[in-house]
């Protein structure tokens, strides 16, 4: 880490000589939402549950390596009304504070969502979200506890607003180093992005999820290479494994003789483009009777998508809902010929790395984030986003040539056990956080992958 270290003293003895332990460091870690009420409870997340036992998305799979395997960690969470103080997650085993937003922010928050003047506002959409993304920060009691009791290093999703700007901020208040990931963000649509070309490269360290967003960072905001590094997204290979897939079939109610392709995701049809995978799977379906295809989410555009599977594909695509627990979805990828992924942007997808550890192969677009995993011919396929005649194609290909397919689901799971296991993840984030006693500190064991 260039300008700072992770500092964790090694207590000394009436003698001045160094004790045998160094006390675990403290990580401030902060997710990507300004306020609670904007993201969570859209997934009926309400704030007992996310304090305690949802852990639903990305953001989780890192608090629970860096508590385990590198430090305490405290989730820190600001909402417009805070309904609770301070839990134990069941499942990260770190500690998650709510503070109350700033009154500017809350202000400003309720102003924009005012029923009836809002429509009229909706134009300046992004210039409200630039300020309000600064906002929230500006709580006497939330500036209070850092100033008792600063963190040894802060942690933070993405730096694609003015929360990763406050954050750097509030890191050299405190003179702790600023470590942030990447999370999907694109440069054309930072908020604030004239003033992200001067405070990213003032970060300690980027963990970057692609070697095209290694590419943006370098050459377009001049981060040192020093300050790079790739780290995917870890799952539980012990949970998201292969396993008998007719049992697997039967735990879903499915029929073990018949085929599945299948996706899994938010139904955000202009983004995911599950709209062309079923015009594409209703395309191939007649030459295929004994293949259904299985979608699993929900979002904005599901009933809409209902009646175009009706109308395209009828009787053959079946939506399954949101599927919460992560043995669920290991079985559904266990049932499936590939997970299909035809996105138009994605930063590093978590259901590629499952379903690789599955040993489910993939076929995704080519994007810098799919293609860190997936190896056409090896782990899966690739087609050029937007193009559905080469996405029908491919369906084709996984459809007509199952011994290759098979031939990928160990190579798929090898390639996730070296990449997004716990254990690998693991040695990658002991080097972003150095961690200084008397003499070089022994890092953490791994988890077992």
């Amino acid at each position: 880490m260039s300008r700072r270290q992770v500092r964790v003293e090694t207590p000394s003895d009436p003698d001045g000589r160094g004790t045998s332990a160094s006390r675990r460091p403290s990580i401030a870690f902060f997710g990507y939402p300004d306020v609670f009420e904007d993201f969570y409870p859209h997934y009926d997340v309400d704030q007992k549950s996310f304090a305690t036992e949802w852990a639903g998305t990305a953001n989780h799979a890192f608090a629970t390596i860096l508590q385990e395997e590198i430090g305490d960690v405290t989730w820190f969470e600001f909402a417009r009304r805070p309904e609770l103080h301070e839990a134990r997650h069941k499942v990260t085993g770190c500690r998650v504070k709510f503070f109350r937003s700033s009154l500017l922010h809350r202000w400003l928050w309720g102003l924009f969502y005012l029923p009836k003047p809002a429509w009229r506002w909706r134009r300046f959409y992004r210039q409200y979200a630039t300020v309000a993304s600064y906002l929230p920060f500006f709580s006497f009691r939330f500036l209070a506890e850092l100033s008792r009791n600063p963190p040894d290093v802060i942690f933070a999703q993405d730096y694609c607003s003015g929360r990763f700007d406050m954050l750097l901020l509030l890191a050299r208040w405190l003179d702790v180093p600023l470590i942030a990931r990447h999370a999907g963000s694109q440069p054309d649509r930072y908020l604030g992005g004239s003033i992200r070309r001067r405070t990213l490269p003032e970060v300690d360290r980027l963990l970057a999820s692609n070697q095209g967003e290694v590419r943006v960072l370098a050459e377009g905001f001049q981060i040192p290479s020093e300050k790079l590094e790739i780290v995917l997204t870890p799952v539980d290979t012990g949970v998201f494994r292969p396993m008998d897939r007719r049992e697997a079939c039967l735990a879903r109610e499915l029929d073990p003789a018949r085929r599945y392709l299948l996706f899994v995701g938010r139904l955000d049809d202009p983004i995911k483009r599950i709209s062309n995978i079923i015009e594409s799977f209703g395309a191939v379906l007649e030459g295929h009777p004994d293949v259904d295809l299985l979608i699993a989410g929900t979002g904005p555009d599901e009933k809409g998508l209902k009646k175009f599977a009706e109308e395209r594909a009828p009787t053959r695509v079946h939506f399954l809902g949101w599927v919460a627990g992560e043995r669920e979805k290991a079985i559904l990828y266990n049932v499936a010929e590939c997970l299909l992924l035809p996105s138009l942007r994605e930063g590093f997808p978590a259901v590629v790395a499952e379903a690789m550890a599955c040993g489910c192969p993939v076929l995704g677009s080519r994007l810098d984030g799919i293609a860190e995993l997936v190896r056409p011919g090896l782990t899966g396929w690739l087609v050029e986003p937007g193009d559905d005649e080469e996405l029908t194609a491919a369906i084709l290909d996984v459809l007509g040539d199952g011994e290759a397919a098979r031939l990928m689901r160990e190579h798929a799971r090898n390639v996730a056990k070296q990449r997004v296991s716990p254990g690998a993840v693991a040695r990658q984030l002991e080097s972003c956080f150095l961690l200084r006693g008397d003499e070089a500190a022994a890092g953490p064991s791994s988890a077992p992958e």
